[in-house]
């Protein structure tokens, strides 16, 4: 499906509970209730947010992973039933993400061989997507051979390399140390700046938040979360922790975290 510029996701009045899903043994509480939020197409979005507060339950409904409870998820103008392919899911153990059996080449055209396109063909677009996650000349390794970075690199060409328009990225950082994280940050934002797709990604992470997101929005605690603020950041890339307007926007929602607001 091809998202016109405007509004990608829409999200009216959302929540999502596990009463009669015996399998999760939960409260029957709304682990979400009531989100609203509009994400524009192009967007670099932020779901910022404790840790258990429910962020990853929001992002696996809108990938189609899991169903929701009330409310409803629009793409496009079309509601999220099922996974797809115009959504592109990067998750924090990108062990469990790649095939250790298939090299990098073979991870990113994977798809892209599903979807039944010629070797010559799968070749030229995995090699456009190895190039730009900066994978050039480890095309023929193993994970095994790979640093965390590298993997998280590995994931996220093979869902560009399949045109998914939007990124959903559950704390693809979180498990990396604080350099390799710094570095795939920057990476990342030139990626999204280079091909224009819609980025949603969670992080518990005020200042990754403030480095990566156009938009930040906060979600409260579990039970009942709910998205109740959404910063605008307008702060031009690349950021800097030590400006300013760094340091001012960080204390503003650093203040959430402190004191109240369920958060």
């Amino acid at each position: 499906m091809s998202i016109s510029s405007g509004t990608c996701i829409k999200i009216d009045n959302l929540s999502k509970d596990y009463t009669n899903d015996f399998s999760i043994k939960k409260s029957g509480r709304n682990v979400i209730k009531d989100i609203n939020l509009e994400i524009k197409s192009g967007e670099f979005h932020i779901i910022l947010g404790p840790s258990g507060c429910g962020k990853s339950t929001l992002l696996n409904i809108i990938a189609g992973f899991i169903s929701k409870s009330e409310g409803s998820v629009t793409l496009g103008g079309i509601e999220i039933k099922k996974p797809g392919r115009d959504r592109g899911v990067v998750f924090q153990n990108a062990d469990s993400a790649i095939f250790p059996w298939l090299t990098v080449r073979g991870n990113v055209e994977y798809g892209l061989k599903m979807k039944g396109i010629k070797s010559r063909e799968r070749r030229q677009i995995s090699s456009e997507y190895i190039k730009l996650v900066g994978l050039e000349n480890h095309e023929d390794k193993y994970p095994g051979e790979l640093s965390g970075g590298m993997k998280q690199r590995v994931q996220m060409a093979r869902s560009l390399s399949n045109d998914s328009e939007i990124l959903i990225m559950d704390e693809p950082f979180g498990a990396l140390d604080a350099h390799t994280r710094r570095i795939m940050q920057i990476e990342l934002v030139k990626i999204w700046q280079k091909t224009g797709k819609t980025i949603i990604f969670v992080t518990h992470d005020i200042t990754e938040a403030i480095l990566l997101g156009q938009r930040i929005s906060i979600m409260s605690k579990s039970p009942d979360a709910t998205i109740y603020k959404i910063y605008d950041n307008d702060l031009s890339y690349h950021r800097n922790v030590t400006s300013p307007e760094f340091v001012k926007l960080f204390k503003q929602i650093q203040g959430h975290f402190d004191f109240g607001e369920n958060i």
